[in-house]
């Protein structure tokens, strides 16, 4: 069935009332002219005179014309802080005008769908589960261990990221506030390791989406090996990852965020000649801090080591 366009106002209009994308127009500076009703739906509040990255999850770098809107056009994923207070992953893609910049978001629905089957693989194994529990009194015993393998395996799934296996977002914010509780009261020493895959970007553009999440993966099962059982190594978004170490002060982070980059240097993950670096940034919890600066600091080194030539470990002050 052929369908006749919107005519310009009406597709506009339709695009900033209904339509189910984020869309954000730009100024050159890159702070937010207009969005439509579903962007402030998501990010919620009046968004108009805000900077466009301040609604973006632990994004460092600056906003440029050049940079967001290439020629060819190239998507980009990222985090949104959205009115949950959960950051939710968007591909975005953007678009040079007289006035500024154009931003598109849509859901990363390949990730949102794989969950999304095995939820209901879950539903479906857990349905199982409770129709047998009436059917056979004898097996209770059997089929309660069969449920609580089942809610596991949900828990597990709630708390892991699906591509590399680590620990996701949350399970990481979980965990950094008992360990940093811990760590202010007992006075021992705690630390993060903070790191980014350099040029990721060109391992997608040059061997595709599947290579690149195969670095990925690769990379997560080389930080595993190199850790202990009491540490937790965390994908923290995108190609960044964060290693939380109890009972580690800033040097031996250091020596262990050195071990890894030396032996990511002797890795072949695409089998194919090409290899990957990784920056790294370090930060020791000082007396009384908070989450949020210690997650910062480890962060600007991170930051602080790309601007000096990527593949370097950098201690936060």
């Amino acid at each position: 069935m052929n369908v006749e366009p919107l005519p310009g106002e009406e597709a506009l209009a339709y695009l900033m009332a209904h339509a189910p994308v984020l869309f954000f127009r730009l100024s050159p500076e890159g702070r937010v002219m207009e969005a439509n009703a579903y962007a402030r739906h998501v990010v919620g509040g009046e968004l108009a005179g805000k900077d466009f990255s301040a609604l973006l999850v632990h994004f460092t770098k600056g906003l440029e014309a050049a940079g967001l809107a290439p020629d060819p056009p190239q998507g980009r994923l990222l985090n949104v802080q959205t009115a949950s207070g959960l950051p939710q992953s968007y591909y975005f893609h953007f678009r040079k005008t007289a006035g500024g910049l154009l931003a598109f978001g849509r859901l990363d629905l390949d990730e949102i769908e794989k969950m999304r089957r095995e939820v209901l693989a879950l539903n479906q194994d857990l349905n199982l589960v409770t129709r047998q529990l009436h059917q056979k009194n004898a097996g209770l015993q059997r089929l309660n261990q069969e449920l609580q393998a089942a809610n596991e395996k949900i828990l597990h799934l709630t708390r892991t990221d699906p591509l590399t296996e680590l620990a996701n977002r949350r399970h990481f914010d979980e965990r950094i506030a008992e360990l940093v509780s811990l760590s202010l009261r007992r006075s021992q020493p705690l630390s993060l390791i903070m790191t980014d895959i350099d040029r990721f970007k060109t391992v997608n553009d040059t061997f595709g989406h599947e290579a690149g999440d195969r670095v990925l993966a690769g990379y997560a099962r080389l930080m595993t090996q190199h850790t202990r059982a009491e540490d937790l190594v965390a994908r923290f978004g995108g190609e960044e990852f964060i290693l939380l170490l109890p009972l580690t002060d800033r040097h031996q982070a250091h020596a262990l965020a050195e071990r890894i980059r030396e032996a990511l240097a002797g890795m072949d993950f695409l089998a194919n000649g090409h290899r990957v670096t990784a920056s790294f940034g370090i930060s020791q919890l000082r007396p009384a801090e908070g989450i949020a600066d210690f997650v910062r600091r480890a962060d600007a080194a991170l930051y602080e080591a790309k601007a000096a030539g990527r593949n370097r470990t950098v201690i936060a002050p």
